[in-house]
């Protein structure tokens, strides 16, 4: 018998004892060691997800060990380190076949939609989403390769220059890793704005050249004053609330890029006259690619993104609950929270 943490209702999370599944052909059944807490992951809790309902097991930022494998698996044996890429793609349709695997027609996402994730002490993946760590990353580290590479993808996308002057709004775990690959990235300047000064702080040890804070601090304001009509040439929104969109507009220079990162909570407005008017491009960016993931664990292994700092608290499975509320009240400071699944 294993234990996982279903959730079966906005802000509901039941403990459930339930037999350990198999690992079916092509299958590799994992026994968890860390799996991490995840906006999208918060944004479900809340019943506020567009596309995650209960009752659903959440989890997808994880790693752990090989416990069995099944029929016609190759390259895993028990006892292998490994993180997983929790995309569950079809390989067939448009958008496969032109490499496009993160917006499949018929996406499943471990933890998100149509699959169990990992919280949950053992959990079954297919053969091919499964990843070898290498020696030198830790299973607390290999968990934030999923968010690292959803960093990656933005910027990828984005297709941002060296020398771009770029604005992170939100400096939650996505909005600090965003800001620390568009450095590496070659960005000239990266102002990252939030509410809460401890992650503000954060966002300038990890190399901000400006920190804001819009409730003591008009952003519009700083921007303009500071860079005339030059502005800003790129822009991440990695909150995805009307606040930011509607400020990340206002923000943008003429010819400006708003990329889209955040998981917004519903329909959003948007002023489409200054949209139109400045001739900005707004684009969304969902999840990463195979590739992304896969350079987001290899930036990690050779020290090029910092992840280990994000942490900042640790829960075991059974206190999942109070996980999920202390990150939703706020009450301390928080930035990623890992659940402790194994010893």
């Amino acid at each position: 018998m294993m234990l996982r943490a279903r959730l079966v209702a906005p802000e509901k999370i039941l403990l459930e004892k339930v037999d350990i599944p198999q690992a079916g052909e092509k299958e590799v059944l994992i026994k968890v060691k860390v799996c991490g807490i995840c906006g999208s992951d918060i944004h479900s809790y809340k019943g506020k997800h567009p596309f995650v309902h209960p009752p659903i097991v959440l989890g997808h930022e994880f790693s752990g060990t090989v416990h069995r494998v099944g029929d016609g698996v190759k390259n895993f044996s028990p006892g292998d380190k490994v993180t997983v890429e929790p995309n569950i793609v079809c390989g067939k349709c448009y958008n496969c076949l032109h490499g496009r695997y993160n917006i499949c027609a018929n996406l499943k996402v471990i933890g998100c939609v149509g699959y169990d994730g990992a919280f949950s002490e053992y959990i079954a993946v297919p053969e091919e989403k499964v990843i070898k760590l290498p020696h030198e990353v830790s299973f607390e580290e290999a968990a934030l390769a999923e968010p690292t590479a959803v960093a990656l993808h933005a910027v990828r996308k984005a297709g941002q220059k060296i020398g771009d002057r770029v604005v992170i709004l939100g400096a939650g775990t996505i909005g600090l890793l965003t800001l620390q690959v568009a450095k590496l990235a070659g960005a000239r300047e990266v102002i990252v704005t939030d509410l809460i000064d401890f992650r503000l702080d954060k966002a300038k040890d990890l190399g901000a050249s400006e920190i804001i804070n819009p409730a003591s601090q008009n952003v519009v304001s700083f921007i303009q004053e500071k860079y005339g009509k030059d502005g800003i040439d790129l822009i991440y929104d990695c909150v995805g609330i009307e606040e930011t969109i509607f400020q990340a507009v206002e923000v943008a220079r003429k010819g400006t890029k708003i990329m889209v990162v955040g998981v917004p909570e519903g329909k959003l407005k948007v002023d489409l006259s200054l949209v139109q008017d400045r001739e900005l491009e707004i684009i969304g960016s969902l999840m990463y690619t195979r590739d992304d993931f896969t350079q987001a664990l290899d930036l990690i292994q050779k020290r090029k993104i910092e992840v280990s700092s994000l942490v900042t608290h640790y829960f075991k499975l059974e206190d999942i609950q109070k996980a999920f509320s202390l990150i939703t009240e706020r009450k301390e400071k928080v930035l990623k929270v890992l659940i402790n699944l194994a010893p």
